[in-house]
């Protein structure tokens, strides 16, 4: 079966490009005839194994504001992708956002090729402009097929997309990971990953530490990834007076083994899609702390089991889950070992397969 996948650009090392990467390369392992299609002609972020194809279209942005100008931009790419989809001829096409699924929908109308939009993100919390949020209706209702990353995710769309979607969630796909072990003395940091953006919360995380700072002061919180809120972040944490153990460590490639030797892995976020960063930390073996944020944690942790859940937007809270961790070296073992199972039940390989039985049911349809 032959599959492209659509993505806005390659070049940043966000959760979608990271799943692109994973997925088409898990497909591509099992026989799929595979392609990667971005809009940006800039060079992925991520290494993509020989097998799988990519094509760097490098169209123009879009103009911000909305006007006929921009509609005419959004046309003339539509346009372009669709050409682009013709000449590959797949069985199917994945967008990889709700925007990318309705160029998707777009490129295959009319066509034998069958669409399939994903949802990467939460539903319920997108700030949408009326236009937005009825297209994302319209795509939804029209695609072939639907891949979903939570149950919660897949509840938000109407019954008639439900049935005819699939929940399939992230799996573990930085192939670093399985070079990590669980290290017998761990170092004295507390870290987290991710995109400096505030939906993230590292500004929680950051008043956390604070709070918790001079009792350990051996302790540093490392920060892994780069954003437009890294200023605020750093005034943030002058503020509070831990400017000199919190450290961003900007965004590195290597990043499964920096946070393997850590102390405490923490997820501050205020939502999330499904976290490729906490699937990462636990598979890796650390001990975790999660916020109960919508949503994704919640399908990952059983709470004091493979990792710790707290009230979200709490530092407090969030404080005292870490510094139970620090305390109780009985506890972090234990939720160490659950966390690192994580790395068989979310594997490329099983996660692969469902995405492949699920796009050959949609290719199969008439």
């Amino acid at each position: 079966m032959k599959t492209v996948f659509l993505i806005l650009s390659l070049s940043e090392s966000g959760g979608a490009e990271r799943a692109v990467c994973g997925i088409s390369e898990g497909l591509a392992e099992i026989g799929e005839d595979v392609t990667v299609v971005s809009l940006s002609g800039d060079r992925s972020f991520f290494d993509f194994d020989g097998s799988v194809k990519l094509k760097l279209l490098d169209l123009p942005d879009l103009p911000r504001s909305a006007s006929l100008k921009r509609l005419s931009a959004v046309i003339k790419r539509a346009f372009a992708i669709r050409k682009e989809i013709k000449k590959l001829d797949p069985d199917v096409v994945v967008g990889m956002s709700h925007v990318m699924s309705a160029y998707a929908l777009f490129c295959t109308a009319f066509t034998k090729i069958k669409a399939v939009g994903t949802e990467r993100s939460n539903p319920y919390l997108l700030s949408a402009t009326k236009f937005m949020t009825y297209l994302r209706k319209l795509t939804s209702t029209l695609c072939d097929g639907y891949v979903f990353q939570t149950k919660r995710a897949q509840s938000f769309f109407s019954l008639s997309v439900q049935k005819r979607s699939a929940v399939i969630p992230n799996a573990v796909f930085n192939r670093d990971v399985y070079n990590t072990t669980i290290p017998d003395i761990r170092e004295k940091v507390i870290c987290a990953s991710g995109r400096l953006v505030d939906i993230k919360g590292f500004d929680i995380l950051i008043e956390a530490f604070s709070l918790i700072s001079d009792k350990y002061p051996d302790y540093k919180l490392y920060i892994f990834g780069d954003g437009p809120e890294k200023e605020s972040l750093m005034k943030l944490s002058k503020e509070r007076n831990v400017s000199d153990r919190v450290i961003f460590k900007g965004t590195v490639k290597n990043v499964a083994e920096e946070i393997s030797k850590c102390s405490v892995f923490v997820l501050s976020s205020r939502f999330e899609g499904m976290p490729n960063a906490l699937i990462e930390a636990m598979a890796c073996g650390l001990p975790c702390v999660s916020s109960r944020c919508d949503m994704g944690p919640e399908e990952l942790i059983d709470d004091g089991v493979n990792g710790l859940l707290v009230k979200k937007e709490d530092p407090e809270a969030l404080a005292e889950a870490i510094e139970r961790l620090l305390n109780d070296g009985e506890l972090s073992e234990r939720l160490s070992k659950e966390a690192y199972k994580i790395r068989d039940t979310l594997s490329l390989s099983s996660v692969s397969k469902k995405w492949s039985d699920y796009l050959k049911s949609v290719a199969d349809k008439k």
